[in-house]
């Protein structure tokens, strides 16, 4: 009945009505209402309209929906979290602000120059992505020109300088790249002011030429201070910022591996498989290794009933029942996703300890439900998901599920680690865990490959050394031999 009723509400869900899309809140606000705020924000500091406000604002409306609204469309983290959006639209609205804000209060010959646009521009692409980088410079770029009689001129000069803040930026890995790409941009930016004042025939301007180099070094000093602060409060990270998390000194990290010591090296081999796949598919392998290193934090809880922190063969699991050890196994998904909040660990990361499983059944505690006579249902012994939701996370959830087979491979040659890894990963597919990922076969094949490398180079032979004869004097008990130390005293004697 439960099942019938659900269905009925989404049938219910899916009748609109004529014209109702057009006047969906969520779309009128992000296709009209924002750009028209926008527009509005950027003339704030003049106080005053431009010059032809109807080819403004309606030429706004337009321009967004073609430069942002069509690149977030392409962006799966914006259908997975809010924050994204409202990252997105913070950061622009405060690039908007500025670059009409510090341009008021100089000399109309200088407003272009003048134009802080590095400054969010660089934000936008290091926290969330190249294309939308480029999608709200350019819109920025029409607004600012706005502000001078629009002129093309300026648009032109300000898209340059879009276009390469964002090629400069586009795979900052340090902090001190951010200033060594305002550095690259400043060269940019003055060079074609001054091949457009020779083209022209004006007089070269040593001041106009100062301040367009100034302009975005300065900008990319704010920049490095301020990203941390919206990564913080977002959750959003540069490919910085999760290095920087990456740090195995992390207090979440030192304590999974005093008190999961197990889960803690298989997180490190998990890491190196991911990060492997990840560029071999075009995925973000920054992404990809430091979330494996996080996305088993639950298990730092209670880590004695995961089989890699067990010890001396004492097995919690086999003094409760299987429907208690199926609670204990999905806890360790729950306490993790806690901890992730807790630690403000990435929004992504945060999905990935929620889906690295998805909703898989546990098939070793259903079968040994079913030996032991009881009646259980295969859905009652299924993590609770969701599944994968994007590339990185399908990935982790195959290296998880190939890292433990591995484990159990005897005597590996790369025969029969290619046929190891070909079966987890296609009983994962077949099982419809990665429909939404956006995984194809193509990137399954590569994934496999990659795998496959980095598992037999983690298990290479080393050459046996000949053995010698060697004093025993340190035993690990602690009953070390006292030869030595009465050497030592004669020799200290005889001195």
């Amino acid at each position: 009945m439960k099942v019938k009723n659900r269905q009925k509400n989404k049938e219910k869900k899916k009748i609109q009505f004529p014209f109702e899309r057009l006047f969906n809140i969520k779309d009128l606000t992000n296709f009209i209402i924002y750009p028209i705020f926008l527009a509005l924000l950027n003339r704030a500091p003049f106080l005053s309209l431009p010059s032809k406000p109807f080819l403004y604002f309606v030429g706004s409306t337009i321009l967004w929906y073609i430069f942002a609204e069509r690149t977030i469309k392409n962006n799966r983290y914006f259908h997975l979290h809010m924050a994204y959006r409202l990252t997105f639209f913070s950061v622009v609205a405060f690039g908007v602000f500025i670059n009409s804000f510090l341009p008021s209060l100089a000399n109309a010959k200088l407003m272009p120059e003048m134009t802080p646009i590095f400054l969010s521009v660089s934000m936008v692409t290091v926290l969330i992505g190249y294309q939308e980088g480029i999608g709200s410079g350019l819109f920025m770029s029409f607004l600012a020109s706005a502000n001078i009689d629009n002129s093309f001129e300026t648009f032109i000069l300000l898209s340059v300088v879009v276009l390469s803040t964002t090629l400069t930026t586009r795979h900052i890995e340090r902090r001190i790249e951010i200033a060594r790409a305002g550095f690259e941009v400043s060269l940019i930016f003055t060079a074609v002011n001054l091949v457009r004042m020779i083209l022209q025939g004006e007089p070269i301007n040593a001041l106009d030429l100062a301040v367009a180099f100034a302009n975005p070094i300065l900008s990319s000093v704010i920049v490095i201070g301020i990203v941390p602060y919206i990564e913080y409060v977002s959750r959003i990270y540069s490919d910085t910022g999760m290095l920087e998390l990456g740090n195995l000194s992390h207090p979440l990290l030192k304590n999974l591996s005093i008190y999961a010591p197990g889960t803690y090296y298989h997180s490190i081999s998990l890491a190196n498989l991911s990060e492997a796949a990840a560029e071999k598919i075009g995925a973000n392998p920054i992404l990809a290794r430091v979330a494996a290193y996080f996305h088993d934090i639950g298990k730092s809880r209670r880590p004695q009933y995961f089989i890699e922190n067990q010890q001396d063969g004492i097995n919690p699991h086999d003094s409760i029942t299987p429907s208690m050890s199926n609670l204990v196994i999905n806890e360790h998904v729950k306490q993790g996703v806690e901890l992730a909040r807790k630690y403000r660990l990435p929004l992504l990361i945060e999905d990935i300890v929620k889906e690295h499983h998805g909703t898989r059944i546990k098939k070793f505690f259903f079968h040994k439900a079913k030996t032991g006579g009881q009646e259980e249902h295969q859905e009652d012994f299924q993590y609770p998901g969701p599944k994968p939701r994007f590339k990185e996370s399908g990935i982790i959830m195959l290296a998880d599920s190939v890292e433990a087979a591995y484990k159990s491979l005897k005597k590996p040659t790369p025969a029969k680690t290619q046929e190891l890894v070909e079966e987890v990963v296609n009983g994962i597919y077949n099982e419809r865990q990665l429909d939404q990922t956006g995984l194809d076969l193509e990137d399954l094949e590569k994934i496999v490959e990659a795998f496959t490398r980095v598992l037999m180079s983690m298990n290479q032979p080393r050459i046996e050394y000949p053995k010698e004869t060697v004093e025993k004097v340190v035993m690990a008990n602690g009953d070390n031999s006292p030869k030595q130390d009465g050497k030592d005293n004669r020799l200290e004697k005889s001195e």
